[in-house]
């Protein structure tokens, strides 16, 4: 998994990747040194719960996918089964260049099989 996070932020703009559980818990990361691993972690975490409580709340659902777009950067949560997929940019990138990169690492840890957490 590590190598499918190091081969995706080796695309233009990507700072940073990591696969957490729906409860919080890092599987794998590959960070930039700019990046404090704990700390995006913990957004990242905090995001993904908000996000699933406040759609369950209004009878949506899961998400699959979302981006948030802030004044120092951009993150990408994707689903990936029993785990998200999240991926920190430069607040410049264009995301649809990148957004292959990213479907295509989703599908490759969707793929590796059954994670136990």
């Amino acid at each position: 998994m590590r190598r499918i996070l190091k081969q995706l932020n080796e695309a233009v703009g990507v700072k940073g990747s990591l696969v957490l559980t729906k409860d919080g818990i890092v599987i794998a990361s590959h960070m930039s040194r700019q990046l404090e691993e704990d700390v995006v972690a913990a957004i990242a975490a905090n995001l993904v719960r908000s996000a699933r409580r406040s759609l369950e709340r209004h009878g949506l659902g899961d998400f699959t996918r979302f981006t948030l777009s802030a004044n120092h950067g951009k993150m990408v949560f994707t689903d990936t089964g029993p785990t998200f997929l999240v991926v920190v940019m430069d607040r410049n990138v264009e995301l649809a260049p990148v957004d292959i990169e990213i479907e295509s690492a989703a599908m490759r840890i969707r793929n590796l099989g059954q994670i136990r957490v």
